[in-house]
């Protein structure tokens, strides 16, 4: 997404540690190879992705208090950037088809930067699964959309939105407001009735043109007969939402049934990319965010290894989250995205930075050579992935990526166009039907775990199957350096009954001894 930005943070090279104006720490010896340029461009640098005009959001904020409940956004499970504005992983840039506002969109590192607390001490963790519900973040923008052509609503939401641009209203201004309102509300009424949602008279999908004018307060047409300020701008406010939503390639009309919360951390990334690039709907397969690091050293990524290269779900990505598609056109600027791209293949695992017992490391490290080794050991090869019958985790994700879907992604993009950007020469994305068992480097800051996210910690997944968790609860950023993982706190509740969440199978090192898992536990967070 294209942000021209100031990170708001500021490198402190010392003994390998980054310090952020918040007093946050990143382990820079993750990413020893980055400048801080580098990391600011991950932190808050464009993949063209750009959808939200950022007085838009801002007005949302202040008119839906109820879809946006902190301001700065933190419900979400977003880090806060005071410097920056808006959170981690948020980026910036003057749209065209926004009115050329300056607009916010997100990028890589909003899924896969998280801050972890441990006691007193706070740490930010690169390439991981971050605790941003991407889907209720984008669920509440859209419902904005909708509910905002209800008149009564309009008018809280631009005398927000007037404020954002044009500076706070003293008691006069807010009088003058009120005052010409009720002059035009039959007019205001009129136009948002006749086209409540910006459909009428354009095709799905297309674009209309905005000017940055048409979406100020065009004070010459105050008394107007005709059309007043508050009615042409509110008339350019719908056209501007449906812009939004056909960047999104969301139909202009509110969905008739909601679909499935994944929560913090996940997504159906493939099936939402296939329904809204392919127009290919799939059964609902959340998976929680993959890992980002040591990705130089694998020839396919993902939980299921279908993908050859980050840039091809990169591209996916930016397209369906924002860059517009005109035809087989993407309006987007690949350099950005390849950036990005390779700045993620560059990030290694973070080391544990806690208490680690020593003694009882050693007498794991054999308990690790028995017991998961096999399988997460050796090259990065596809001898690394391992069918549903013999791991038996859930498997819906591993089913619903057919060689059918990976041909429609390979088509699509051998036939995309964009600026910079060349079609690979050989298919970029397959279907395995099975999961990849990952490098367990890190894997202390993997929780929670199994490709879903349906088991909260280490010790968890060491427990037998039927003895584990059936519900808990997502959001928590409190490490609990015992089991390994996140505390059991949150506002969502996690149901492993539900499809796709089954925290089955990996029975691997369940008959170990309690002490022998403590052991286990404590060798697992030297990797």
């Amino acid at each position: 997404m294209n942000r021209a930005f100031i990170c708001s943070l500021v490198a402190a090279v010392l003994g390998g540690t980054s310090m952020a104006s918040t007093s946050d720490k990143i382990d820079m010896r993750q990413v020893p190879s980055w400048s801080e340029k580098d990391l600011q461009f991950f932190l808050h640098g464009s993949m063209s992705t750009e959808v939200i005009p950022e007085a838009v959001l801002r007005a949302f904020i202040k008119t839906y208090p109820d879809l946006f409940p902190t301001n700065d956004l933190s419900h979400l499970g977003l880090i806060p950037d005071p410097e920056f504005g808006w959170p981690v992983g948020f980026s910036r840039a003057n749209v065209k088809h926004l009115g050329n506002l300056p607009a916010v969109g997100i990028n890589c590192a909003s899924c896969h930067v998280a801050q972890i607390t441990h006691g007193d001490q706070t740490q930010r963790l690169l390439g991981t699964t971050s605790h941003f519900n991407v889907e209720a973040f984008y669920g509440s923008v859209l419902v904005a959309t909708f509910k905002t052509s209800d008149p009564a609503n309009m008018k809280r939401f631009l005398a927000a939105y007037l404020d954002e641009i044009e500076g706070q209203s003293d008691a006069k201004g807010r009088a003058i407001y009120e005052e010409e309102w009720n002059n035009e509300a039959k007019q205001i009424e009129s136009v948002i009735s006749r086209d409540p949602f910006g459909a009428n008279g354009i095709k799905p999908g297309e674009l209309y043109a905005l000017s940055s004018e048409s979406l100020k307060l065009d004070l010459h047409k105050l008394g107007s007969s005709d059309a007043g300020p508050l009615t042409t701008l509110a008339e350019s406010t719908v056209k501007l939402f449906h812009n939004m939503r056909a960047a999104l390639h969301v139909p202009d009309k509110p969905p008739e049934k909601v679909p499935p919360a994944s929560g913090p951390g996940r997504n159906d990334a493939f099936g939402l990319l296939a329904a809204s690039l392919l127009n290919m709907p799939l059964p609902y397969s959340p998976i929680k965010f993959g890992l980002v690091w040591n990705i130089d050293k694998r020839t396919w990524v993902h939980w299921d290894g279908n993908t050859r290269s980050p840039i091809a779900r990169n591209l996916l990505a930016s397209l369906g989250l924002g860059a517009p598609m005109h035809g087989k056109r993407g309006d987007l600027v690949f350099a950005d995205v390849k950036r990005q791209t390779d700045l993620s293949e560059k990030i290694l695992p973070p080391r544990y930075p806690f208490k680690i017992d020593n003694e009882a490391a050693k007498r794991g490290e054999p308990l690790f050579a028995a017991n998961c080794n096999s399988c997460h050991g050796g090259p990065e090869s596809d001898k690394r992935l391992y069918s549903v019958a013999e791991i038996g985790t859930d498997p819906h994700r591993a089913e619903m990526f057919t060689q059918k879907l990976a041909d429609g992604f390979n088509k699509f993009l051998a036939d995309l166009e964009a600026e910079g950007y060349e079609a690979p020469k050989q298919f970029g994305v397959r279907s395995t039907g099975k999961y990849w068992a990952a490098t367990l480097s890190g894997v202390w800051a993997r929780s929670p775990y199994l490709h879903n996210g349906s088991v909260r910690t280490m010790a968890q997944l060491l427990t037998s199957p039927n003895e584990r968790a059936k519900t808990f609860k997502r959001g928590s950023r409190e490490f609990d350096d015992v089991d390994l993982g996140y505390t059991d706190d949150g506002a969502y509740v996690f149901d492993t009954n539900a499809s796709g969440n089954a925290n089955s199978g990996h029975d691997y090192g369940t008959k170990l001894s309690p002490e022998q898992k403590r052991d286990l536990i404590e060798y697992l967070k030297t990797l």
